[in-house]
């Protein structure tokens, strides 16, 4: 199941965002979303975990929490529509 992490701090690494998830199962990927231009952090990454019911555990405690003086917004990432892709 992929999850969309949001205000996430701009320095935050991937194996800062890993051990965010990892108490709640096995983390697949992450993956932290960047300008293509300056290579910098747009504030937001994706996490793939590979069971649903973990994943869905993670949401629920991380949702609104306080991470590097942030309040991260975690939720379901849903799949582009063919619409969205093309913009």
């Amino acid at each position: 199941m992929n999850i969309y992490i949001g205000n996430i701090a701009y320095g935050m690494t991937v194996d800062e965002i890993k051990e965010l998830f990892i108490p709640y199962g096995n983390v697949v990927n992450v993956r932290i979303i960047t300008d293509r231009r300056t290579g910098k952090s747009k504030g937001y990454a994706f996490v793939e975990m590979d069971n649903e019911e973990d994943a869905t555990n993670a949401i629920k405690a991380l949702h609104d929490s306080l991470v590097k003086g942030r309040n991260i917004k975690v939720n379901s990432a849903h799949k582009k529509t063919p619409e969205e892709e093309a913009k």
